[in-house]
């Protein structure tokens, strides 16, 4: 049988290494810069809404479009895809499946809904990066 000093000091031994386990190195930092900006569709504000930009690196983020058509967002540094999504309430199907509503229909040009289509691309640079979206219908 196992003496109780023993068993504590191997019950420590395997608390260290797993407490050491959860201690491998992390994710590297990503630079962060702001970016701002308004947001309009021939000429009239977007009052809604979210600005995504997808990083070459693969960092994406989201901002939020707020009624007066400004965005406020950090992203990280270098070439980035910016895409716009901008939609009605999503749709409940008319048999009612909970659970399964459909995406609202876009209120943007659809090119504008994906990065690779959009035409809106940024080089973000450390500091203050501003970059106004002027979207056409045509």
């Amino acid at each position: 049988m196992m003496s109780y000093r023993r068993w504590s000091a191997r019950c420590l031994i395997a608390v260290a290494l797993v407490g050491a386990w959860g201690c491998g190195p992390s994710e590297p930092e990503v630079e962060l810069a702001k970016v701002t900006g308004t947001v309009t569709l021939d000429g009239q504000k977007v009052t809604g809404g979210r600005v995504i930009f997808f990083n070459a690196s693969g960092y994406s983020a989201t901002a939020d479009i707020s009624a007066d058509g400004v965005y406020t967002a950090e992203t990280a540094l270098g070439e980035t895809e910016v895409f716009i999504n901008h939609r009605e309430p999503d749709i409940t199907p008319p048999d009612g499946r909970a659970g399964m509503p459909m995406p609202g229909k876009s209120l943007v040009p659809d090119k504008y809904a994906d990065g690779k289509t959009s035409g809106l691309k940024l080089t973000v640079q450390s500091g203050d990066n501003p970059f106004d979206i002027e979207m056409v219908s045509k």
